[in-house]
Parts: C-alpha cells; structure tokens; sequence
C-alpha cells in the first residue's frame, strides 16, 4: 500500500492550525505518516498542535530541550497513522519544509501547510488509486483557490513546457514529490519565496518522471507570504527561470515577455481596489 507523508509547516497560526490538521486526519486513507514543523511559535499554536495530537493518538517518543521539542505518536484507532511533531526555530519556511522532508519515510510527501487544506476527505485515496503512481517522481493536480469570499478551481496545465511561465500553476500544494527524490534534491533555501518553483523546474531539467491527474490535490489560500512580498515572489521566479533556460535564447525572450505580463497582473492584484479585484476573480472562476 502506498503511503503518504503530509507535512504541516507553521508559524504562530492558532487561528487555523487546527483546520488544515483536521483535513489530514480525517482523509478516507490509512496508511499516513503525518509531519508537523511548527518554528517555534509563541502564541499557543504549539500547545494547540500538542493538544490535538494527545486528544487522539498515544505518545511514543518525546524528547525536549530549551530550544528543540519532538514528539512521534501513533493513532489510537489507527495504528498506520502516525503522528512527528518537531517544534524548533527555522530560518524561513523553506528551510522548515526540508526540515520535514528529512523526517518523512513514506513514500511521497507532500506539504499542506497552514491554513491550506487537503481538498476532501478522500483525496489521498484517489491518488492512490493513479496506475502510475509506482513509476512516478511527482504527480500533479489542480488546486482549489481561496480569496476572501472567493473561491475557485485553478487547473494546472499538463503541458510541463509552460514551466516558463513563471509558476504555471505549479506549486508545493499542488504536487505529490517521491520522498527519496525530495532527500536528495531539498528546496533550495536561497530562494524565500520561490524555492518550490526551483524545486519543481531543476526537477523537470533533471527528467523526473511526471504524471498528471485531474484531480483538486489542494484548497489554498491565496494572500500568503509570496503574495504579500509578490513582486520579490516573481523577481525569484524569473531568475530561476532564466537560470534553467541559459542557454536557449528564444525561451529567455518568452520568459521576459512573461515577466511583463506577469508584472502587469500583480500591480492590478496589489493597487486596484478591492472590489475590481473580487469582480475580476469572479469572472476566473466562471471561466473555469
């Protein structure tokens, strides 16, 4: 049976930790291996996490010092589900995520951080289910999209040539990455917002093996951390691009006609009042 590692990447978020867990613990799908790396927060999210985890599972190992707290946990009603909780300061959200890569041993991770979710309660079932899963590196979906009161589907293209377009729809929250591959291809924590990009696009160039499926992998609310810093976001996307691309000319000029296109979308996103905004993701989500 396939397994799954879900990492939680957190930060002084008690508002909505409990939610985005919820959403892994409840999936219709046994064989689970759940990693929660929390930066240390000082606003009860840690003692949240503690909570929950002690509500319904049985501590198997707990070990703590003035700046480390780990905890591993079996499920009481499952014993295929089990529970690595690592409490410690980190350097960014990159450097937590590979963090929790290094702790995964099932077979695929994927990240679910807080305040996203895992779209429904039978998700990691279906991917399961995919015939290639076995022979696949990364499998990829679409991701469900939240912005104050709107939400909609953003479908990821299949065509892996759209890389380019700096994202394309292809993100962590998006993706299922092969653990032994992520251990040995981590984010590279130069990058602040844009380290799954790199991730994503040095494995494409390296010939991973994809696979597509239609399926919503993920609900992911917009207005994180890559939206708040947005054009930073895109000026790493772009260099990353670029970087891959070095030597074909004419993908360096797609990328910079992108760029402006791209700049354009995000000055409208971030200075246009709010409610265009809103109009204008409404007529997305009817195109979709």
């Amino acid at each position: 049976m396939i397994g799954f590692s879900p990492i939680t990447v957190v930060f002084n978020d008690i508002n909505h930790i409990a939610k985005t867990m919820e959403s892994v613990i409840k999936q219709n799908y046994p064989n689970i291996e759940y990693i929660i790396i929390d930066g240390n927060s000082n606003d009860g999210t840690k003692e949240a996490i503690l909570s929950l985890i002690k509500e319904i599972a049985n501590i198997t190992k707990h070990t703590e010092d003035s700046k480390t707290l780990y905890i591993e946990a079996i499920h009481k009603q499952n014993p295929l589900f089990s529970f690595k909780f690592l409490s410690q300061k980190d350097y960014g959200i990159f450097d937590a995520m590979n963090k929790g890569v290094k702790l995964a041993t099932k077979d695929f991770v994927m990240f679910v951080n807080s305040r996203d979710f895992i779209y429904d309660i039978n998700t990691l079932f279906s991917l399961s289910q995919i015939e290639e899963i076995y022979h696949c590196d990364i499998i990829y979906g679409h991701m469900h999209i939240r912005h104050n009161q709107v939400s909609f589907i953003k479908k990821t293209p299949k065509d892996l040539k759209l890389l380019y377009r700096l994202f394309a729809n292809f993100g962590h929250s998006n993706c299922i990455i092969k653990t032994t591959l992520h251990q040995n291809m981590p984010y590279n924590t130069f990058y602040r917002l844009a380290g799954d990009y790199d991730l994503i696009y040095k494995a494409y160039i390296r010939g991973a093996h994809f696979g597509f499926c239609d399926i919503i992998i993920s609900s992911f609310e917009s207005g994180g951390a890559s939206d708040i810093h947005g054009f930073q976001s895109l000026k790493e996307a772009f260099k990353i691009a670029m970087n891959y691309n070095h030597a074909n000319p004419i993908m360096r000029i797609k990328i910079l006609a992108y760029y402006i296109f791209a700049l354009g979308k995000k000055i409208c996103k971030l200075y246009l009042p709010n409610f265009i905004n809103q109009n204008l993701l409404k007529l997305i989500k009817k195109a979709n």
